[in-house]
């Protein structure tokens, strides 16, 4: 979701002034507006971090989303968790939602419309920073070779992409690498989509608009929120290769595990 910065880039403006290390992570465009707002003076106090950005769709969505899922269970969100792994592997993106009342769901419909890139805004489809030519220090991501790692995913969980764009942020990364397990890879390993070319907007975009300004969100997705057939043969592969793999993961626990009885 795109981030409210209502004030941030002066309070930023106004640490630096004041002589104070400022980190500031966002998307691209938000860190490359920021860095020209700053100017070169206050620069090197500035350590940018942007992430690989898929495409924001307007914080309306969201608000109405929640809104609907509230007063269909009867009761208000008190956490909310768009790739839940603890019961899915890193793949399969299950939105997980807890409300005050203890209830739970599982769901799937916000997610299908983001991956579709039906409510994103416009500009996402002409993204400028969808390559490697990054406007910040260092770069966020999911890394998308983990096979070329195999022992850093063997949980399931995902792996943590930093590309190191400056030498402030390779003196920033190597502060504190000694707190992560590393390893290097080559940047052909790294390529996922959007750093290569934007998002292509989903060509029912202005139908899926006009309707969700007329009718709301509910009938939106009710026309637009289900997963197409290619997508829904993907979910069914992913699902069944975490099955195996949980499967697999077990009785290997199993076969290593020894009992001793003795006084």
């Amino acid at each position: 979701m795109q981030s409210d910065l209502t004030g941030i880039f002066r309070q930023v403006k106004n640490d630096l002034c004041n002589g104070m290390i400022v980190l500031f992570s966002g998307t691209p465009c938000q860190t490359s507006g920021l860095a020209s707002y700053i100017g070169r003076r206050l620069r090197d106090r500035l350590y940018l971090v942007d992430i690989v950005c898929h495409g924001v769709p307007g914080p309306y969505v969201l608000r109405d989303y929640l809104a609907y899922l509230e007063k269909r269970h009867g009761a208000s969100i008190c956490w909310v968790n768009f790739r839940d792994k603890q019961y899915f592997g890193w793949r399969a993106h299950k939105e997980t939602f807890k409300f005050v009342d203890g209830g739970v769901e599982v769901m799937m419909s916000f997610t299908v419309l983001f991956y579709r890139n039906i409510m994103f805004r416009r500009s996402c489809g002409k993204c400028p920073f969808c390559n490697t030519t990054r406007p910040s220090d260092l770069t966020l991501a999911d890394f998308w070779g983990e096979k070329s790692v195999p022992e850093m995913n063997s949980d399931d969980k995902g792996v943590s992409l930093v590309l190191v764009n400056t030498e402030k942020g390779r003196r920033l990364f190597e502060a504190v690498k000694h707190e992560m397990d590393v390893v290097l890879v080559r940047l052909e390993d790294c390529l996922q989509p959007n750093l290569q070319h934007p998002s292509a907007i989903d060509p029912e975009r202005d139908e899926f608009e006009t309707l969700y300004r007329r009718k709301g969100l509910a009938a939106a997705m009710k026309r637009y929120g289900r997963p197409r057939w290619r997508d829904r043969r993907r979910k069914l592969v992913c699902y069944v290769k975490n099955v195996v793999k949980r499967l697999i993961r077990k009785k290997n626990e199993n076969r290593h595990t020894h009992i001793f009885f003795g006084t």
